[in-house]
């Protein structure tokens, strides 16, 4: 079963966010878990992440969660470092307390480091927090090759998972972020030569989440720039054979697609699900 949905608003309250997706018949979702422009940390109240609960369940919709961007698991500075792998943990207690299983968590920058940096830093940060907090699933979310960034490659990605050795670690791809960094989506052969690279270094079984965005800018541009779906340079086409691919069946996809004069979460949602109807109908 294919479940699409959106990142949603806990604004009001974290509960609000699934009662969205049950309104609008979403199959999944995705919600920061904490304030993503702060450091600081708050704790749900134990009635509202029951609440949450109740209505995950009543809806029969997947949540995850996003780590706040301000996390950086690569970084060179030792305060942030520290700050960072504080917010992971709190994020994985915040998902345990709301029956969340997958958390997303972006790689982080080395900041001219180098990547030897960032990946030791990566594997580090991400082993103790699964010491620390129990049943939380971390999936690391692939970049777009903007400079300093790390995982962008399948390669880097797959050595990271591999050195923590958990089976509690799996991947995010979001496809606008894919495409920047130099794999193409626009074809079927490309898609499948993409997805036999993932195979490669990473595994399908480790795919946890796709976020399912088109890309504003070319092909390899390095740029993370949203864009709406078949508007952008991965285009209808694209997508159509992406959802065709049989490695993207029964997959959950959240989409972080912009709102403005070109398009809001609406029309995003009846343009993929057109391009669905039409990559089952040929």
């Amino acid at each position: 079963m294919i479940r699409i949905g959106f990142h949603l608003s806990v604004a009001g309250g974290v509960y609000n966010a699934p009662l969205t997706a049950e309104k609008e018949g979403y199959g999944t979702f995705q919600i920061f878990a904490s304030n993503p422009r702060a450091w600081d940390h708050h704790e749900i109240p134990k009635e509202d992440a029951e609440r949450f609960r109740q209505i995950v369940k009543k809806s029969n919709t997947i949540p995850f969660a996003h780590v706040p961007y301000l996390c950086n698991p690569s970084s060179t500075s030792r305060e942030t470092l520290e700050k960072s792998m504080k917010m992971l943990v709190n994020n994985m207690e915040s998902c345990n307390a709301l029956g969340i299983e997958g958390l997303v968590m972006h790689q982080g920058s080395h900041l001219g480091k180098g990547s030897d940096h960032g990946r030791k830093t990566i594997i580090d940060a991400v082993g103790k927090a699964l010491d620390r907090v129990p049943k939380v699933h971390i999936l690391l979310e692939n970049s777009a090759g903007y400079t300093n960034s790390m995982g962008s490659k399948f390669d880097e990605m797959g050595y990271i998972i591999d050195q923590i050795g958990s089976p509690r670690v799996g991947v995010c791809l979001d496809t606008c972020h894919t495409f920047a960094a130099g794999y193409d989506l626009r074809t079927k052969e490309s898609i499948e030569k993409t997805c036999a690279e993932f195979e490669d270094n990473i595994g399908f079984k480790r795919l946890g989440l796709v976020h399912l965005n088109d890309a504003k800018f070319e092909l390899g541009s390095g740029l993370d720039r949203h864009w709406h779906i078949g508007q952008g340079n991965i285009g209808a086409k694209g997508f159509t054979e992406l959802f065709r691919n049989k490695n993207f069946k029964d997959r959950c996809f959240v989409m972080e697609t912009p709102i403005n004069g070109d398009g809001n979460e609406t029309t995003n949602m009846r343009a993929i699900k057109q391009i669905i109807k039409n990559a089952k109908a040929d």
